[in-house]
């Protein structure tokens, strides 16, 4: 009869300690944390350059800190203006209306506004501002409905539509004495929220997989973000989500369902097990790339001076952040190429660089996530994951001193 086995009492596992980098990623967070405070403390836009502009022969007298009343040289009341402010892809938009004393919008200009430029110069192209001009305070204003919007600017579009129209119901509520349409806030919920859900879902499922059905999976969810995410919707995880997050700008939930679904997804499974599933699963210029290695046999390769391209690509994220978070404007140094992937939109230099990527992923395992991309392990992430480290081993040191 064997003898029982001995019984090896488990050790308890110790918090991971401090590491070498550990003091220049602290010190990078507090430099990120320096550059907040300053942002906040910039100056916001003026509303006077525009009031010139619209009645430059005309006293402004100000009624609140939104609302002014223009009269002219000889007293006589011209009209109104005032500010409205919404929510866009980026950020707040402010956008002052000029209105006549019989309701009309004479004329508006974007006095501040956070888009990614890309976005914003494809609505000035598009004439949308012009749009709005000529509207009433009879109409609702409602965008899809007495206002097209931008194809691939939704949200900017749909920013300018709500400015406009809460400028506009303010002066005919409280200075024209007139009746307006009621103010609906629609939800906006439609196939790209539902997608994303169902491909975070199936980025968990696939967890539960193994072999050829765990490929299988994985490759659905890639094909699906790389078509719909992608060519559809072009709606990527891109660095001026992030920098949203940072600046502390939460847009309105009823309008950007898309972008709390992707925040709080993300931030979910990387609390909880340190684990992206939207780069690794469904990413679409990732699937970009995964396809195109596909095709050439792409292998993750070792190249020349890894540690210049590592510490580049992180100076260049560092300093992308650093600019958004003093202009407070999120997408203001996005240099992501994924308009370009699948908008077909960009400068040369995006091209260029579009074309360098797609070549190398016929060779190299996803060369822009692993060299150029600001949200990677690298960069973006793997500060997220080391700051959420630092934090529980300080925890761990400081919890025993606080029980005895």
């Amino acid at each position: 009869m064997s003898e029982p086995l001995p019984v090896v009492e488990a050790k308890r596992r110790k918090p991971t300690g401090w590491r070498k980098q550990d003091a220049i990623r602290v010190s990078v967070v507090a430099w990120l944390a320096a550059l907040w405070i300053y942002g906040a403390m910039r100056v916001e836009s003026d509303v006077q350059p525009f009031l010139q502009r619209a009645w430059p022969d005309a006293t402004h007298q100000r009624i609140d800190d939104d609302t002014y009343r223009v009269v002219a040289l000889d007293e006589s009341l011209l009209g109104y203006a005032a500010v409205g402010t919404a929510s866009g892809y980026g950020g707040p938009l402010r956008v002052g209306i000029a209105m006549d004393t019989l309701g009309l919008v004479q004329s508006l200009a974007v006095l501040e506004h956070r888009e990614t430029p890309s976005f914003f110069n494809r609505v000035l192209r598009d004439r949308f501002l012009q749009r709005l001009v000529g509207r009433s305070t009879d109409d609702a204003i409602v965008l899809g409905q007495d206002v097209d919007a931008v194809t691939g600017a939704t949200y900017t579009s749909l920013g300018l539509t709500q400015s406009v129209h809460r400028a506009a119901r303010r002066i005919a509520t409280d200075e024209l004495q007139v009746p307006v349409p009621p103010d609906e806030r629609r939800v906006v919920f439609g196939l790209p929220e539902i997608l994303l859900i169902a491909l975070f879902a199936l980025g968990v499922l696939q967890r539960q997989l193994r072999g050829r059905r765990k490929r299988a999976m994985r490759w659905i969810t890639l094909l699906t973000g790389l078509v719909f995410l992608g060519f559809v919707y072009n709606a990527p995880f891109v660095l001026a989500h992030l920098n949203m997050v940072l600046v502390g700008y939460w847009p309105e939930w009823q309008t950007h369902l898309y972008w709390y679904i992707l925040i709080l997804g993300l931030l979910l499974f990387k609390a909880k097990r340190e684990w992206n599933v939207y780069c690794y699963d469904f990413c679409p210029f990732g699937a970009l790339q995964e396809v195109m290695g596909a095709i050439g046999g792409a292998k993750p390769r070792k190249v020349r001076w890894p540690a210049v391209l590592l510490w580049a690509q992180r100076l260049v994220t560092l300093a992308a952040i650093s600019l958004a978070l003093v202009y407070r404007n999120p997408g203001l140094t996005s240099y992501e190429i994924f308009g370009t992937a699948f908008r077909l939109e960009g400068s040369n230099y995006q091209f260029a660089l579009l074309a360098v990527v797609v070549l190398m992923s016929l060779f190299v395992h996803r060369p822009w996530c692993r060299y150029l991309c600001p949200l990677h392990k690298n960069t973006a992430e793997g500060l997220f994951d080391n700051t959420r480290r630092i934090a529980r081993t300080t925890w761990h040191k400081v919890r025993p001193a606080r029980a005895a």
